[in-house]
């Protein structure tokens, strides 16, 4: 009889009926949490604990599930479990601290971080506490922690990102455009260490946009942008726009002040000849990052499309200062000299639209129509002395 109990029974006084139930709805919540399926996840999870109450892994994953679904009203009481358990504690003040985050609690969030032992580090805590000081706007300090998490991990492109950021308000420059080139080789991190973007992404590349979007559509329902992003550049680069557009609103919603989703938004608008917003978010690039070269093109590109004549060739000027070698910023360029120059011409004004052709000429030495508006210009001018 002695032994039957036993068998029956565990030591926490749950039937072994009910603690391999337990167990097996954990192995298929710890599975589906693997593969960012954590609605289901959750469901698994909460099963486990109906069957087995004292499960305490069980409850710290559905921790992790409610974060990750943005129920943090559901989520904060487990994790606030877990902190009494020195083998959790760890994991669950990272997790709080992404939450003070998301809700703006950012002296909350940076004690939070600063309170994990960096030799023993929880997960990506030094990102997220550079990101908790680039709010409070201390960037010398978002720098020098950003700086540590790009030692530890270089590959994250979000460090490298939001470091270019931070450089850009501390007024280093050329800092700056060096990490945002190393952000732009960097962007497929998140793409390779997410599953559920894996799947997304092999759907793409058999051509079923739709079970692609099936998949990672769910995904753009987070709070964490840099997830957002990846989604859009994978939607944006497989020219699917109309996803890549749902993805990059989300990302800009998120975070207004980064001029790479603005840009990103706007070209993806762009190629959905969405004219007038593809303006808006490439005039926001620009104000936020003036050296932006891509933004530049864009919106000078947008701009003498809509024939805003005097805007376009200041854009378009700057954009040619960065990126002198783009041939299609000089014809744009050359072309709205041209039109400068024409209205000189008009008004008798040559040695201005002589001026002016001159500089369009250098760019484009081959158009026969402004060697020729050129030569009539010299020779009205010459006529003039």
């Amino acid at each position: 009889m002695v032994l039957l109990v036993l068998m029956l029974w565990n030591a926490g006084g749950v039937p072994a009926s009910a603690e391999a139930t337990a167990r097996g709805h954990l192995g298929s919540g710890n599975q589906l949490l693997q593969a960012e399926r954590y609605a289901e996840a959750a469901q698994e999870f909460e099963q486990a604990l109906r069957d087995n109450p004292a499960l305490t892994q069980a409850r710290d994953q559905l921790a992790v599930c409610y974060f990750e679904l943005r129920d943090y009203t559901r989520a904060r009481p487990l994790l606030d479990q877990m902190l009494t358990r020195k083998n959790s504690a760890g994991l669950a003040t990272y997790y709080l601290g992404r939450i003070d985050l998301i809700e703006q609690n950012l002296h909350s969030a940076i004690r939070r971080f600063r309170s994990l032992s960096p030799q023993n580090p929880v997960r990506d805590e030094l990102y997220y506490l550079g990101s908790a000081y680039y709010k409070e706007e201390k960037y010398p300090l978002s720098i020098q922690v950003l700086k540590q998490e790009a030692e530890r991990n270089p590959r994250d492109s979000r460090v490298h990102q939001l470091l270019a950021r931070a450089y850009q308000k501390v007024g280093q420059r050329d800092q700056a455009e060096r990490e945002f080139a190393l952000t732009r080789r960097l962007h497929d991190y998140y793409l390779e260490g997410s599953v559920a973007i894996g799947r997304c992404r092999a759907s793409l590349s058999q051509g079923e946009t739709d079970k692609a979007w099936e998949l990672c559509g769910p995904l753009t329902d987070t709070d964490d942008v840099d997830k957002i992003v990846a989604i859009g550049m994978l939607f944006g680069e497989a020219e699917k726009y109309p996803q890549a557009r749902t993805a990059w609103e989300k990302a800009v919603a998120l975070d207004p002040d980064s001029a790479e989703i603005q840009y990103n938004l706007a070209l993806t608008c762009f190629h959905l000849k969405e004219i007038g917003r593809a303006r808006e978010h490439a005039a926001e690039a620009v104000r936020q990052r003036p050296d932006f070269v891509e933004a530049n093109i864009l919106y000078g590109t947008v701009l003498y499309m809509g024939a805003e004549d005097r805007e376009a060739m200041a854009v378009l000027t700057r954009a040619h200062e960065l990126k002198p070698d783009d041939p299609a910023v000089s014809r744009l360029l050359a072309e709205e000299l041209s039109i400068s120059a024409d209205h000189h011409a008009q008004n008798q004004e040559w040695r201005q639209a002589a001026d002016l052709l001159g500089k369009a000429a250098a760019l484009q030495p081959d158009s026969p129509e402004i060697s020729a508006k050129l030569a009539q210009a010299r020779q009205r001018l010459g006529n003039h002395r």
